[in-house]
């Protein structure tokens, strides 16, 4: 287990977690947006989720994803929706390849432990696959920013922890961080921040899994 204590030790493991992607960019997801069988993803579930959420969504709203990778598959499926759509991810290469993927979205290079947006930017945020790279810590000082940046009644389409579990694994032939709580507390720091859950559910994957849980601004 990794012991995450400090402001500088996780700024370490959020570069960390930046340098692996720039590195397996192409070998974790191809420009058609599917991506390697080891990585447990499927592009049909990510339509499925896309759907989901979209139908909730205001025509021409506004989505934020939060660690869009290449943005294929999700931030590509919003634009071809209509969707005014701002990718954010830590990794450079992704988001060169993201601008040219999908050249109808909007994307920035940063960290989003410490990116910040304006009161009432977004009709919804998605981060898929994403946050349980941040450093646990860093995860529960951004879910009340992610609030201040919906709309009241906004949307949030996460993947999050099923356990408590964190560590630095090879990935790919990189190393690569993972941090994550387990589903009730996940639920429990959403609704303090004001983003009531409104439905989870436990995704497998080989022999384990995550939790995608869909919750509203209040």
């Amino acid at each position: 287990m990794v012991n995450v204590t400090d402001q500088a030790e996780r700024a370490r493991l959020r570069e960390l977690v930046r340098r692996g992607y720039d590195a397996i960019s192409c070998a974790y997801r191809s420009d058609d947006g599917g991506a390697n069988a080891s990585s447990g993803e499927t592009t049909t579930t990510y339509a499925g989720w896309i759907e989901e959420l979209a139908a909730l969504q205001p025509a021409g709203g506004s989505v934020l994803d939060l660690g869009c990778g290449a943005g294929v598959p999700a931030a590509r499926d919003l634009v071809d929706r209509g969707f005014n759509v701002t990718g954010i991810d830590i990794s450079e290469v992704q988001i060169e390849r993201a601008q040219r993927l999908v050249p109808g979205g909007r994307f920035i290079c940063a960290d989003m432990a410490t990116w910040d947006a304006s009161a009432g930017s977004f009709d919804a945020i998605i981060s898929l696959y994403a946050l349980i790279h941040v450093p646990l810590a860093d995860q529960r000082a951004l879910f009340p920013r992610m609030r201040r940046w919906l709309v009241d009644d906004g949307h949030l389409l996460a993947v999050v922890g099923v356990g408590r579990w964190t560590g630095i694994e090879s990935y790919f032939g990189t190393d690569m961080f993972w941090d994550h709580a387990d589903t009730s507390s996940y639920l429990q720091w959403l609704a303090e921040a004001g983003i009531r859950p409104l439905w989870h559910r436990f995704v497998p994957e080989a022999d384990g899994g995550h939790t995608l849980v869909l919750a509203r601004a209040v």
